[in-house]
């Protein structure tokens, strides 16, 4: 008879996810939900962890519509997203085409991931990790995907059987946090500076463009855009375009 996953873990192991399970059902808020992953990290270890909720548009490529960042860094996102590298991350978009558990160890050989990329996340001592989701549970829903990862982080099957066991009850809690994360449910409040950027993004200026235009550095640009997608939720700039129009702090016209 072929093993199950809960035959990786210990009695006391199997009791803390189990809690981890039952804690996820009530899952209401992005607080409730970050304060799930210290119980995860007793299981197996990991410094950094991220969850995204998206899709992949054969138009637009990653559309990211619900994030929340549990320990990545900031200034890690910062660059990330202001050097464009979520549409170029080829491990992110196998994730929202298969949805299957990726160990980064294993997969280097399959997936190439740029290489500005995997000096970015060594720079981080984001060495290796695991990256794993849930399909959308219909046509018109989103997908999920979890980052975990650490300077040596190890690739075994007793962290899989975990992440196989968890990732469903994170991907419903992860998307119960969204439906509480609507217009009204949040006041946001952008300086007349991130509002003029904001404007440009909307007319499709580039972050050189707008240094040329408000006669600033492109770094400051970069850091003004990177405050609005921080105040707006949003992963990428079409995003943070798209939010602030519905929320009525830009207009579309």
């Amino acid at each position: 008879m072929q093993n199950g996953p809960y035959d990786q873990l210990s009695g006391n192991e199997a009791l803390t996810l189990l809690e981890i399970i039952h804690s996820s059902l009530s899952c209401d808020s992005g607080n409730e939900f970050k304060a799930l992953f210290p119980k995860l990290q007793e299981l197996f270890p990991f410094d950094f962890s991220t969850a995204v909720l998206g899709h992949l548009d054969n138009s637009n490529g990653i559309v990211p519509v619900h994030h929340i960042n549990i320990s990545f860094s900031e200034e890690w996102f910062f660059e990330y997203l202001s050097r464009g590298y979520l549409q170029k991350d080829t491990i992110v978009r196998d994730n929202f085409t298969s949805y299957k558990l990726q160990c980064w160890a294993k997969v280097k050989g399959k997936v190439r991931l740029p290489d500005e990329i995997s000096s970015l996340c060594k720079d981080f001592n984001m060495g290796e990790g695991y990256t794993c989701g849930t399909s959308p549970l219909s046509p018109a829903g989103n997908g999920s995907m979890f980052c975990f990862s650490g300077p040596s982080m190890e690739g075994n099957r007793r962290t899989e059987a975990i992440l196989e066991l968890v990732i469903p009850h994170l991907h419903m809690a992860l998307t119960k946090t969204q439906k509480n994360t609507g217009p009204g449910k949040r006041h946001i409040l952008l300086s007349s500076r991130e509002k003029e950027v904001l404007n440009w993004l909307k007319n499709g200026k580039s972050s050189w463009d707008m240094s040329v235009i408000l006669r600033i550095s492109e770094s400051t640009v970069n850091f003004h855009v990177y405050n609005i997608m921080q105040k707006l939720g949003a992963i990428n700039r079409p995003q943070a375009v798209a939010v602030a129009t519905h929320l009525g702090l830009i207009e579309l016209g």
